[in-house]
C-alpha cells in the first residue's frame, strides 16, 4: 500500500509540469499525437482556462476538443446552461469526441434530474472504448442517477466502481468522502438489511456506517469504534484515505462546562429581545447548579471589556453576543476569545470559520434552504421566489438559489417586489409550478387572493414571517392549501410547555421564537464539542433539528405546516 501511495504522490508532483507541457501547444501534445486524446484524461484546469484556449487555437478539431473540456468542467462548476450552449456549438466531431460528448450529455441529464435520458445515453456508450478516466466519469453519472432516485446503495456501488479506476489521491479522497456522505444520510434499516453480495469493499463501507450509527450518540465510544474498524479492514480504500469529516474524531473530547457567560442586550432598545432569550435559557438550564452563569449587559458595557472580564473570571464558554455590531467586534479581535468556546447568537457578512466559534440564530437562510428542499421533494421543476426588495429579500433569494443550483443544476426564478401587486404581474406569462413567498401575513393574503382569482394551480409556499398569532379563522380559510415553514415548537400548541411560554410572551409568536432560541442556546453550548467535532450530530431543539454546517453555522431543519379547511396541519 505504501508503494501505491508513493506512486500516486509522485504523479501528483509531476502533474502540474506535465499538464502545462501538454497544453502548451495548440495543435498537438508533447508526444505528437492528436490533441483529441486529451479527452481520455482528467480535466484538471478551470473552465475559464479551456475557454481561453478555444480562442487561441486555430485548428478546428482542437477547438472542438477545448469546448468539450470546457463543457465538462462547467458542469462540475454548476454552470449547466453554459455547458449546454458549448455543446450546441459543436459539429463534425470525430469518434473520440462524440464518445466524450455522450458522457458530458449524460452528466448534464443526470444533474437536471432527467434520469431516463441519462440512462439512455449511458447505454449507448461502449465501455471497452473508454479510458480509466472516462470509466470513472461513466460511473460518476451512474452514481448521480442513483442519487436522484434516492437509490443510495446503487450510488455507493457506482462509487466503488469509480474507486477502482481513480489513480490520484485528491480524487480518491473526494470519492471516499462522497461515498461516506451517501451512507451517513442513508436509512439505518436499509444499511442493516442490505446484503453485501460478497463485495468486500461494500461490506467494509456497511461496517463503517454501522460503527458510526451505533455510537453516534456517544462520541467517546465512537472514536474507539472507528479505530476498531480500521483494524478490521486494513486494505479498504477508506482505511488509508479515511473520510475527511471523520478524521478529527480520533481526538474527540466531550464537552465539559463549569462557567458560562451570557452576553445579551438587557437594557435600551434591545431589552425585550435579550430578556426573552434569557428567560428561555434559564428555563432550559433549570436547576443545574454544576454550571455557573455570568450574565452581562452588552448595552451597558463594551463587548471587548465584557470578554476581558469573563476571561479573567475563568469563563471558557460564551453565549452571545446577539447584536450584529457586537458579533463583528468579536470577529475583529479573535485573539481576545482564544481558548474560549463562543456561540454567537447572530451572524454577519463577516462571519467566517474561526476555531471554537459557532453561529446560531433564526436566520432567513435556514428557511430558504428548507423551502428549496421542500419544493424539490414535491416535484417542483420551475419555482419562482418572490421576496421583498430589501436585505431580507436578498439574503433569502441568495440562499434559495444556491441550494436550488445544488439540487437542479439551474437557477431559480427570483422576483423582487416593492408591493404585493408586483408578484401578480411577475406571474403573468410565466410557467411557474410553485411559488415561494416571503411576506407578512397581510401581504401574503393579497398574493393568495390574486392567485385564487386567476384560477391558477400554482403550489404556494411561505416563510414563517407570515405566521402570526393575529391570524384568525378567516385568514386560515383564505390560506387553504398553502404550506409554510416555522420552528417545530409550534407543532404541539396544547402542551404545558407551549402554554407556559405563550403566557410569558403574551402569545407573541416573534417573542416565542426568541424564547425557544434561548432554550436551544443552552442545549447547543452543552454539546458544543459534539456539534463541532462529530459530523451528523444533531440536537432536537425547539427551533429545529440542530446541526453544525460549514463554518460551524448552526443549521435548523424546519418544520412544514399546511392550512387545511380553517386549521393547520403538521406535514413533517
Amino acid at each position: 500500500m505504501s508503494i501505491l501511495l508513493q506512486r500516486i504522490n509522485l504523479k501528483n508532483r509531476l502533474m502540474p509540469f506535465l499538464f502545462t507541457l501538454i497544453l502548451a501547444g495548440c495543435n498537438a501534445n508533447f508526444m505528437g499525437n492528436s490533441f483529441t486524446s486529451e479527452l481520455k484524461k482528467d480535466a484538471n484546469a478551470s473552465s475559464e482556462f479551456y475557454m481561453n484556449k478555444i480562442g487561441q487555437t486555430q485548428k478546428i478539431e482542437d477547438q472542438q476538443t477545448y469546448k468539450l473540456l470546457a463543457a465538462r468542467v462547467l458542469v462540475t462548476e454548476n454552470k449547466v446552461p453554459q455547458a449546454q450552449a458549448l455543446l450546441n456549438e459543436l459539429s463534425t466531431l470525430n469518434p473520440d469526441q462524440l464518445l466524450d460528448k455522450s458522457l458530458i450529455e449524460a452528466h448534464i441529464a443526470a444533474v437536471q434530474g432527467n434520469n431516463q435520458h441519462a440512462e439512455d445515453l449511458l447505454r449507448r456508450v461502449d465501455l471497452t472504448q473508454l479510458s480509466s478516466s472516462q470509466v470513472g466519469r461513466y460511473y460518476a453519472v451512474k452514481a448521480r442517477i442513483a442519487e436522484n432516485k434516492n437509490a443510495i446503495i446503487d450510488a455507493v456501488k457506482a462509487r466503488i466502481q469509480m474507486d477502482q479506476v481513480l489513480t490520484d489521491v485528491p480524487r480518491k479522497q473526494e470519492n471516499n468522502d462522497r461515498t461516506w456522505a451517501l451512507l451517513r444520510q442513508a436509512n439505518r434499516g436499509l444499511l442493516n438489511n442490505t446484503p453485501d453480495e460478497g463485495n468486500l469493499a461494500l461490506a467494509g463501507w456497511f461496517a463503517l456506517a454501522r460503527a458510526y450509527n451505533d455510537n453516534l450518540s456517544q462520541p467517546t465510544q465512537l472514536s474507539q469504534a472507528l479505530q476498531n474498524w480500521k483494524s478490521a479492514y486494513p486494505n479498504h480504500s477508506a482505511s488509508y484515505l479515511f473520510p475527511t469529516e471523520l478524521q478529527g474524531l480520533f481526538n474527540f473530547q466531550q464537552t465539559s462546562l463549569s462557567q458560562v457567560a451570557l452576553l445579551l442586550p438587557l437594557s435600551g432598545n434591545g431589552q425585550i429581545l435579550g430578556n426573552t432569550i434569557k428567560s428561555g435559557f434559564d428555563a432550559a438550564k433549570g436547576d443545574n447548579t454544576a454550571v455557573q452563569v455570568q450574565v452581562y449587559d452588552t448595552v451597558a458595557t463594551p463587548i471587548n471589556d465584557i470578554i476581558a472580564q469573563a476571561k479573567q473570571a475563568g469563563v471558557r464558554a460564551i453565549i452571545g453576543p446577539l447584536l450584529k455590531q457586537n458579533v463583528d467586534s468579536v470577529l475583529n479581535n479573535p485573539s481576545a476569545i482564544q481558548g474560549m468556546d463562543v456561540l454567537a447568537l447572530n451572524s454577519t457578512p463577516n462571519a467566517r470559520a474561526i476555531g471554537q466559534v459557532c453561529y446560531y440564530g433564526l436566520s432567513p437562510e435556514d428557511e430558504a434552504e428548507s423551502a428549496a428542499n421542500k419544493m424539490w421533494k414535491d416535484g417542483i421543476q420551475a419555482p419562482m421566489v418572490a421576496v421583498p426588495q430589501n436585505d431580507l429579500g436578498q439574503r433569502t433569494a441568495t440562499a434559495f438559489n444556491i441550494r436550488w443550483q445544488q439540487l437542479s443544476g439551474t437557477d431559480a426564478n427570483i422576483k423582487y417586489y416593492n408591493q404585493t401587486g408586483d408578484v401578480g404581474v411577475a406571474l403573468q406569462g410565466q410557467n411557474v409550478q410553485g411559488l415561494y413567498v416571503v411576506a407578512k401575513s397581510e401581504e401574503l393574503a393579497d398574493v393568495k387572493s390574486v392567485i385564487d382569482n386567476s384560477g391558477s394551480n400554482i403550489k404556494l409556499y411561505a416563510s414563517s414571517r407570515s405566521n402570526s398569532s393575529n391570524n384568525g379563522p378567516e385568514y386560515r380559510l383564505l390560506m387553504n392549501g398553502l404550506q409554510f415553514s416555522d420552528i417545530p415548537f409550534f407543532k404541539d400548541t396544547d402542551s404545558a410547555q407551549y402554554q407556559k411560554i405563550a403566557t410569558n410572551t403574551n402569545g407573541d409568536y416573534s417573542l416565542m421564537r426568541l424564547y425557544a432560541m434561548g432554550a436551544d442556546a443552552w442545549l447547543l453550548i452543552s454539546h458544543f464539542n459534539e456539534l463541532r467535532q462529530v459530523p451528523g450530530y444533531q440536537i432536537d431543539g425547539l427551533t429545529g433539528k440542530l446541526s453544525a454546517g460549514p463554518n460551524c453555522n448552526i443549521e435548523r431543519d424546519m418544520t412544514w405546516f399546511q392550512y387545511q379547511n380553517g386549521g393547520i396541519q403538521v406535514l413533517n
